[in-house]
Formats: structure tokens, C-alpha cells, sequence
């Protein structure tokens, strides 16, 4: 049996205006800005004079628990306004009229609760002095003030709940991730040593003006970074990216063929070397599957990325991707990145086609983010087979590709609103029966698809029959 420690805040205004390392609106608020709003609490005003070793042991102890799961509200970001407000990092400027600043405020708005719930889960283990340490928190947390700006009030609780308790709390589920790409956002979470950073740090704020001399406070500097994301988020892709070089590309419409070329070269060095994929290798890095036209096993896709994004651009083809299926854990990406550089791409005929480089135009890391990023409006580079026949009808055209869409991992209430042409969307490529297929496609219907999804969804993102080599490659149109 598991018991979980839950700390619970409930804001008295369904307003949150907190904002994270980038200075952009915060939700859900940090375990770190909870661990703060806890030690504030706890030392406030005549508390302080509580404060014990056996609290201090409590605190430590939370700092070495893994990241909670956060339960939170739905919320949306309210219209900006703007206060003018004393500038209080200008302590130096003894006038306050004088240092009047303007701070925009983008607050949360809170849709359906107030309550918030950091929940920890602890293990049949524990001892006694492991539930000693849960339970001072939860008293702690009776003290909490605030969690975001001051205004941000809050009235705090803590309980040690059931395995069925902590599964029935209301509200979204924010579950810490531990592998993922670093370009997704980050949330702080305490460590080892954030309660004597935090002492310090509130130390040099109240020395910081001696007489006429000021001196600027310390900053919080002891916490680690956690990627958060809810069940409704789609995990990223890792990949392994190359680029060819100078004077080799090929046409976009030879995508098909340069992935296989791509995809005898990953086999060959994954029959040579002992590195295990799930599945066995001959079906995660080779897809021999059974079912050519439905949901496949854990598999590598090869991605070659045509050049776009500038009306002038050619659309050729000199940068590659091998991505893991959604939610691996990148080890395999990181394999073949090893493995295949430096290597020699070669055709059906042995022939010597380019050599596999890291990045070295300036411009590449820009392009491939076409391809890799996060963005809610899609269109494809090269088109999507669809997995049946439309019988030349548009209708039924959307409905296999909300089909293609589900085979590929996502979920088909994710789309907003989708477009289905025939004719390319981006500068270079082609219309959609131009593109080389794999004989096992050739009867199937293609379009360019645009597709425009409720929430932000990673790259790289491919559809379709083809989409494992080379076809139905979306970009991002909302960085164009």
C-alpha cells in the first residue's frame, strides 16, 4: 500500500499571477514556489521563534522526495493590465516616488476550483520518523500566505492520503517527466540544500542597505528544473539529426527513396553492433511489421527534411532525421546519432551518396525547427497517403485522415480544424502525385493536408502510409 503526502492550497481569488524562469505566466505554480511559500510560512512573524531541528529535519526531507504530481484547475490567461508600483529591486533609491515602475500582470484565471494539490507518494518503507517529517509538513503547510506575487493569497493544508483518496482529488494531473528535449518548458523543484540556500538568501535581503550603502540581495540558486506534462499532452519525439554535405541534396520528391537509403544504413550498423532496440531490431529499426496501413510497433521513422520556409527556397532535401516513436526515452535517438556519423549513405546500386555530418550551416538549427518544434498550425511538406481509398470525395478524404491521424498516436478530438488539397502549401514542394511511393502505396490516394490542433503539439510530426519514410512530413506554418 502507497500513502501519498498532499499539500493543498487554495487561492482566494481564482486569479494566479505567478511567472516562471522566462518571465512568462506560470501554471501550474512550482513544487520550488510551494517549498518557498512553505519556509515563508513556517518563519513568519512570531513562528519563527518555533522554528526547531526537528522542522529543519522535516524540510530537508521534502527536499530529497522525487517531484510531486500537481492537481490543478483549468484555467485561461486573463487579459493584461498594467500597474505602476515602487520599484523594489531599486533599494538604492531611498525615494520611492522617484522609482515608481510599470509591471504587467497576465494572470491565470482559474476555471473550474480553487484548489491546487502537490501530492508525494511515500512507500510501505517508511518509518516512523519518515511519517514524523510528512506530518510537520502538513501542519506547516496551515501557515502558507501566499504562492505567487503577494496578492496571491492562499489558505494552506496538508494530509497523508490513501492510494483511492489521492486518485480522487478534482482537477487536471501534471506528471513530472524526467526525460524529455530540453526546448519544453521547465518547472523549478527543490534539492538538496534549498532550505540553506533560501536561508541565505533571506539573510542578504534584510543586510542588504547598511547606512547609505546598499548592497543587492542573493537570489535563489539551489533547485533542479522538472518538465511537466498532463495526460492530454503528447510526449516529444527524440531524434538523431544530420546534415549532408555541401553540393549533395536531393529532390524532395525522392523523400522515399533517400529514407530507405537512410534505413539500410541504421540496419547495417545495428546488425554490427550490440545495442538492444524494443521489439528486436529488425522491427524497430528496419519496420518489418505485418500491417502496412495501421498502427505499427515501436519503430524508428526516417525523416529527410526539405528545405523550406522563404518563397525562394528549392525545397531540397539536405538535412535527415531518425526519430523515436512519441514518448521514448531517447536512447536509441542518442545511438544512431553515435553510430551514424561520419557514415556514407549509399543507393540500391552501392553507389556513394553523401556523407552523414552534424550541422553546419548557421541556418540549420532554424530550419530543422520547422520540423521539431511545438506549434498548433501544421501543413505538409510532402503529402499524406491516406490508409484506404476516398473514391475522389472530400468528405470521405477527412475522415480517413482523422484515421491516419489516430494510427500515428494522436488523439482526433487534438484537431481543431483541418484542410485537404491537392496542391502544396510550402514554396519548393510539389503537388502531392509527384512524390515517389513504395509499391505498397502506389493504389492509395495522397494530399497536402494543413491541420491546425487545440493545443501545442511536437514535432516532428508525419502521417499516413508513408509516414515512417519520408511521407506526409508536416512543418510548422506558425513561426513562418
Amino acid at each position: 500500500m502507497t500513502r501519498h503526502l498532499c499539500i493543498s492550497v487554495t487561492l482566494l481569488d481564482p486569479l494566479f499571477h505567478g511567472k516562471g524562469d522566462a518571465d512568462t505566466p506560470e501554471w501550474p505554480p512550482s513544487p520550488m514556489r510551494l517549498f518557498q511559500a512553505l519556509v515563508a510560512g513556517s518563519r513568519a512573524g512570531c513562528r519563527n521563534t518555533e522554528w526547531s531541528d526537528s522542522k529543519a529535519e522535516a524540510f530537508q526531507w521534502l527536499e530529497h522526495q522525487e517531484s510531486p504530481i500537481i492537481i490543478a484547475p483549468q484555467t485561461r490567461l486573463a487579459t493584461p493590465c498594467t500597474y505602476f508600483v515602487p520599484n523594489n529591486d531599486g533599494d538604492k533609491v531611498f525615494e520611492r516616488q522617484e522609482r515608481l515602475t510599470s509591471k504587467i500582470a497576465r494572470p491565470h484565471r482559474l476555471l473550474d476550483g480553487e484548489t491546487i494539490h502537490y501530492v508525494w507518494p511515500t512507500h510501505e518503507r517508511e518509518n516512523h520518523s519518515v511519517l514524523s517529517h510528512a506530518e510537520i509538513i502538513c501542519n506547516e503547510a496551515r501557515h502558507i500566505l501566499a504562492l505567487g506575487w503577494g496578492l496571491d493569497q492562499v489558505v494552506g493544508d496538508g494530509r497523508i492520503l490513501e492510494d483511492a483518496q489521492a486518485a480522487a482529488l478534482p482537477g487536471q494531473r501534471w506528471q513530472p517527466q524526467t526525460s524529455t528535449r530540453s526546448s519544453r518548458r521547465t518547472w523549478r523543484v527543490p534539492r538538496d540544500g534549498s532550505l540553506e540556500d533560501l536561508e541565505q538568501v533571506y539573510n542578504s535581503f534584510i543586510r542588504r542597505i547598511n547606512g547609505r550603502s546598499y548592497h543587492p540581495p542573493q537570489k535563489a540558486s539551489r533547485f533542479n528544473t522538472v518538465h511537466y506534462l498532463t495526460s492530454t499532452t503528447m510526449p516529444l519525439r527524440f531524434y538523431a539529426a544530420f546534415e549532408l554535405p555541401d553540393g549533395i541534396a536531393f529532390r524532395q520528391e525522392k523523400a522515399n527513396e533517400v529514407a530507405a537509403m537512410l534505413r539500410s544504413l541504421t540496419c547495417a550498423c545495428a546488425l554490427a553492433d550490440t545495442h538492444l532496440f524494443p521489439c528486436g531490431s529488425e522491427t524497430y529499426v528496419a519496420g518489418h511489421v505485418t500491417d502496412k496501413y495501421g498502427a505499427t510497433p515501436l519503430r524508428f521513422s526516417y525523416l529527410p527534411l526539405p528545405t523550406i520556409g522563404h518563397e525562394h527556397t528549392d525545397g531540397m532535401i539536405r538535412r535527415l532525421l531518425i526519430t523515436e516513436p512519441y514518448g521514448g526515452d531517447g536512447s536509441h535517438a542518442h545511438w544512431a546519432q553515435q553510430r551514424l556519423f561520419n557514415k556514407i549513405l549509399r543507393d540500391n546500386d552501392g553507389n556513394d551518396r553523401g556523407v552523414l555530418l552534424d550541422f553546419w550551416r548557421d541556418t540549420s538549427r532554424a530550419m530543422v525547427d520547422r520540423y521539431v518544434g511545438e506549434g498548433e498550425d501544421w501543413s505538409t511538406v510532402t503529402p499524406v497517403i491516406l490508409p484506404g481509398f476516398d473514391d475522389g470525395k472530400q468528405t470521405k478524404a477527412e475522415k480517413l485522415l482523422l484515421q491516419a491521424v489516430e494510427q500515428a498516436g494522436l488523439r482526433v478530438d487534438m484537431v481543431a480544424d483541418m484542410t485537404l488539397r491537392k496542391a502544396p502549401f510550402w514554396p519548393g514542394s510539389q503537388h502531392s502525385s509527384q512524390y515517389h511511393r513504395p509499391s505498397y502505396l502506389q493504389h492509395l490516394p495522397a494530399w497536402h493536408v494543413r491541420l491546425v490542433f487545440r493545443d501545442p503539439v511536437p514535432g516532428p510530426l508525419s502521417l499516413g502510409g508513408g509516414r515512417h519514410c519520408g511521407l506526409g512530413l508536416f512543418a510548422r506554418m506558425d513561426n513562418s
